[in-house]
């Protein structure tokens, strides 16, 4: 059996997390799912067996997940029992002190982390039962850790914002729109994000395809393309390669699309079985 659930976030930490997310199965037969890109943190506690990288072993028991650049595979067989913080783009801003350029592409286990708190918090999480007890003691911890945002943070979001709404942006245009010279602007921006401001661009673009693709199946590769800032259909293919690495005809014939950007649930990207 497979479930998986979503809780939204009380009022006061809806600016900095998406989403709780619940998965658990005991299925025994391999499942395969598929990682990609996503433009948001996560902070994840296994209560059972972890995930498995596809032969690199198995994630942590309990770990940061950075921005990502590339795809992979994850491998489930049985016993899942996982709470995911998923946190807004610049969400864990207030709550931790390291850069999250620290996190790239990395799966930061918290038992490695000088953090008395968070590694408290991890003991609780492994010996309470009752999932909705665990969720009250994240909201707690993370409301207790809340601190004020700077100027710098008011204006990455701002250029989060733009990306996410404008298809069609350039970074020397966010740049000007956060009030920094362009060379300042990278770094703040990687600094916060966890991601250069022109990879993190690409992600969501690649998201906003997703999620085209996922409530217009049948749009043509080309329309699809124009749609979401893509110059051609030659340029939407090249970055389908680097973020799930297939076409997006082969990713069309594996998996459904789906956008955990710009969705408002939580599915897996599972790998159909051919």
């Amino acid at each position: 059996m497979r479930s998986s659930a979503i809780i939204y976030p009380s009022f006061s930490l809806t600016p900095y997390i998406k989403y709780y997310w619940i998965l658990k199965t005991d299925e025994i037969d391999p499942i395969k799912i598929q990682t990609i890109p996503s433009g948001c943190i996560h902070l994840v506690f296994h209560r059972g067996n972890n995930l498995s990288f596809d032969s690199k072993g198995s994630q942590p028991k309990n770990f940061i997940r950075g921005q990502l650049s590339t795809a992979g595979t994850l491998i489930s067989q049985g016993d899942i029992d996982m709470i995911a913080i998923v946190f807004q783009p610049l969400g864990m801003i207030p709550f931790f002190t390291s850069s999250m350029n620290e996190l790239y592409n990395r799966y930061i286990d918290v038992e490695d982390l000088e953090d008395a708190g968070l590694n408290n918090l991890k003991n609780f999480i492994s010996e309470e039962v009752q999932t909705s007890v665990c969720i009250q003691q994240i909201e707690s911890f993370l409301l207790k850790r809340l601190s004020a945002i700077d100027y710098n943070y008011k204006r990455i979001f701002s250029s989060i914002q733009l990306i996410v709404n404008e298809p069609e942006i350039d970074v020397e245009s966010l740049a000007q729109n956060a009030c920094l010279g362009y060379r300042h602007f990278k770094r703040v921006f990687t600094d916060l994000v966890g991601v250069s401001p022109k990879e993190y661009y690409r992600i969501i673009r690649f998201q906003r395809a997703l999620y085209t693709l996922q409530n217009n199946p049948h749009i043509e590769l080309t329309q699809l393309a124009y749609t979401c800032g893509y110059y051609d259909h030659s340029h939407l293919v090249k970055d389908f390669k680097a973020f799930s690495n297939c076409s997006p005809t082969q990713y069309l014939s594996t998996r459904i699309p789906y956008s955990t950007f710009f969705s408002k649930d939580c599915k897996l990207n599972l790998i159909k079985k051919r």
